[in-house]
C-alpha cells in the first residue's frame, strides 16, 4: 500500500487518527446520556419516542455502513473518510440549535451517517498492519471508544447539570474541525488503490446497489417504528406485558411495511449482479456466528445507554433520584473498564487466540445482566455490575471483530467489515427502542412534590429490559461454545 520508508510512521499516525475518530464519536454519544431526562421533558416525549435520540443516529449509521464500506473500496478510503467526517461535523453544528425534536433528529441522522466511517477505518488498519498486530490495533481503537465514553460521561454530565444539554455540542465541534484538517494533512493517499482494483472484477466497482441501500433503510426504520408506536393501555405495574400493549393502526402499518420491504430487499439482493450485502460472506459459519454476537453486543451496550440515565435519575421508589453528575459517576466504571480492557484484549488474543476470550466475555455479559435483573440494590451495586458487564462486552466485541477480520479475504475486507459494523449498529438501534417500549408500557405514578404527580418507568420495566438482555447474552454464550468447537475441529484437521 505505502512505501516501506514511511510505513512505520504512517501506520501509527493512521492508528492515532482513527482512534481519535472513535473517541470523538463516543464522546458525542455519551455526553448526551445524562441529558435524556431533560430532552424528554423539553420536547415533551414519551419514553418510547425518546429512544429515537439514539436510534435515529444508529439507523442512519446502519444504512450507511455497508454503503461506506463499498464506496471506500471503489473510490479510496481517505476520500470517503473525509466526506463522512465532514457530514458528521455538520450534524454536530446543527444539534445545539435544534428548536424542536424533528430538527434534533435530522442532526442526529447526519451524525449517524458520519459514524459509518468505521468500516473504512478498520479497512485501513487491515491494509497497513501486519496480521499479527491486527488484534492489538483493533483493541486500541476499541479502547478509544471507551475513552470517549469516559470523557463524555465526565464532561457531559457536568455541562448538562450546570449549563444544559445544548452547550455539550460546543465542547466537541472545534475538535471535530481540527480532526478534518489533520486527516487531510497526515493520512497518505492510496496511490495504488486503483491499480489493485484492476485485478478484481472491475464491473463490481462501477456498479452500486442503491436500490438495496434504500430497501435496507426502509426495513430497519419501519421495524423500529413498529416497536416505537406500540402503546400502553395501563400504568399498573402488575399487568402482564401482553395485557398492557395495544397495537394501533400506525404500528400495524409499519409492521407490514417492514415485512414487505425486507422481503423485497432479500429478493433484490439475490437477483442483482452486485448486491449491497454479499451473501457469500455469510457462508463462513465463523463469520456468521461472530456477526450475530456483534449484533447482541450492540444491543447490550446501547440498552445500558438508554436505560441507566433514566433509572439513575428517576425518583424513589422506581429509581435512585440522582442528578446528571451523579448519574455519570454511576456509569463511569462501565466506560473505564472498556478503556483499559480494549488494548489488553488485543494482547490476550495475540497470545491465546480469539475463542477463549470470546467464551469468557459472553459468560461475563450473562452474569452482569443476571445481577442487574435480580439485585438492583443501590448505585454502588449497579456500578459493580456494570464493571462485570463491561469486561464481557470488551472481550466479546474485540474477539468477534478479530474473527471477522482474520476470516475475510483481502478483496472483500471492506464490505465484510461493513456488514459486521452494520449488524452491530442494527443491534445498537434495536436495544434503545426495545428498552423504550418496556419503559413506556410499564409506568408507575410517583409523587414528585406536594400535589404533583408524574409517571416514571416501573421496576417491572427494568426487569423486562434486563431479562431480555440476559436471554440474548446466554444465546451469545451458546454461539461462542460453537466457535470453540469449530476451532478444535480445525486444529484436528490441520
Amino acid at each position: 500500500m505505502f512505501s516501506k520508508k514511511n510505513s512505520s510512521h504512517s501506520i501509527w499516525t493512521t492508528l492515532a487518527i482513527l482512534s481519535s475518530i472513535a473517541t470523538i464519536s463516543m464522546y458525542t454519544e455519551t455526553m448526551l446520556l445524562p441529558a435524556l431526562p431533560q430532552l424528554i421533558h423539553e420536547f415533551n416525549l414519551s419514553y418510547s419516542t425518546s429512544s429515537w435520540i439514539l436510534s435515529a443516529y444508529l439507523v442512519a449509521g446502519a444504512v450507511m455502513t455497508p454503503v461506506s464500506g463499498k464506496l471506500s473500496d471503489m473510490y479510496g478510503k481517505k476520500r470517503i473518510m473525509l466526506i463522512l467526517i465532514l457530514i458528521y461535523t455538520v450534524g454536530l453544528i446543527i444539534s445545539p440549535f435544534s428548536s424542536n425534536f424533528v430538527m434534533l433528529l435530522v442532526s442526529r441522522i447526519l451524525q449517524g451517517i458520519g459514524i459509518s466511517v468505521f468500516p473504512v477505518s478498520f479497512g485501513l488498519i487491515r491494509e497497513q498492519f501486519p496480521r499479527e498486530k491486527l488484534a492489538i490495533s483493533q483493541g486500541i481503537i476499541s479502547s478509544m471508544f471507551a475513552g470517549g465514553s469516559v470523557l463524555g460521561l465526565a464532561i457531559g454530565g457536568t455541562i448538562v447539570q450546570l449549563y444544559g444539554w445544548r452547550l455539550t455540542f460546543f465542547s466537541i465541534i472545534p475538535i471535530a474541525i481540527c480532526l478534518i484538517i489533520i486527516i487531510i494533512r497526515s493520512i497518505p493517499s492510496e496511490k495504488k488503490a486503483f491499480d489493485i482494483s484492476r485485478v478484481r472484477n472491475e464491473d463490481s466497482y462501477k456498479k452500486f446497489d442503491l436500490r438495496g441501500a434504500i430497501l435496507l433503510g426502509m426495513s430497519i426504520t419501519s421495524f423500529l417504528l413498529f416497536i416505537t408506536f406500540l402503546r400502553t393501555n395501563t400504568f399498573d405495574i402488575n399487568y402482564n406485558l401482553l395485557e398492557s400493549i395495544t397495537i394501533p393502526i400506525a404500528s400495524i402499518i409499519f409492521l407490514i411495511a417492514f415485512i414487505l420491504s425486507f422481503i423485497t430487499f432479500l429478493l433484490c439482493e439475490r437477483r442483482t449482479k452486485f448486491p449491497l450485502i454479499t451473501s457469500s460472506l455469510f457462508l463462513d459459519r465463523r463469520i456468521l456466528s461472530s456477526n450475530i454476537i456483534l449484533l447482541i453486543v450492540g444491543m447490550s451496550m446501547f440498552t445500558i445507554y438508554q436505560t441507566l440515565p433514566i433509572l439513575a435519575q428517576s425518583p424513589y421508589p422506581v429509581g435512585f433520584d440522582n442528578n446528571a453528575i451523579q448519574m455519570s459517576l454511576v456509569q463511569m466504571p462501565f466506560a473505564l473498564v472498556l478503556l483499559v480492557l480494549g488494548p489488553l484484549t488485543g494482547l490476550i488474543i495475540t497470545r491465546i487466540g480469539q475463542t477463549t476470550p470470546l467464551l469468557v466475555g459472553t459468560l461475563a455479559m450473562s452474569f452482569g445482566f443476571c445481577l442487574l435483573l435480580f439485585m438492583r440494590l443501590n448505585e454502588l451495586y449497579i456500578s459493580i455490575y456494570l464493571i462485570i458487564l463491561s469486561v464481557g462486552i470488551s472481550l466479546t466485541n474485540v474477539s468477534s471483530t478479530n474473527i471477522v477480520m482474520v476470516q475475510s479475504s483481502f478483496e472483500q475486507i471492506g464490505i465484510s467489515l461493513g456488514i459486521s459494523n452494520l449488524l452491530r449498529i442494527i443491534g445498537s438501534s434495536i436495544g434503545p427502542t426495545i428498552a423504550g417500549l418496556f419503559m413506556q408500557t410499564h409506568l408507575f405514578l410517583v409523587t414528585v412534590s406536594k400535589n404533583q404527580y408524574q409517571y416514571f418507568p416501573s421496576t417491572t420495566a427494568y426487569d423486562l429490559i434486563f431479562g431480555t438482555m440476559l436471554f440474548l447474552s446466554l444465546s451469545a454464550l451458546g454461539i461462542s461454545f460453537f466457535l470453540v468447537k469449530e476451532q478444535k475441529q480445525t486444529r484436528i484437521q490441520s
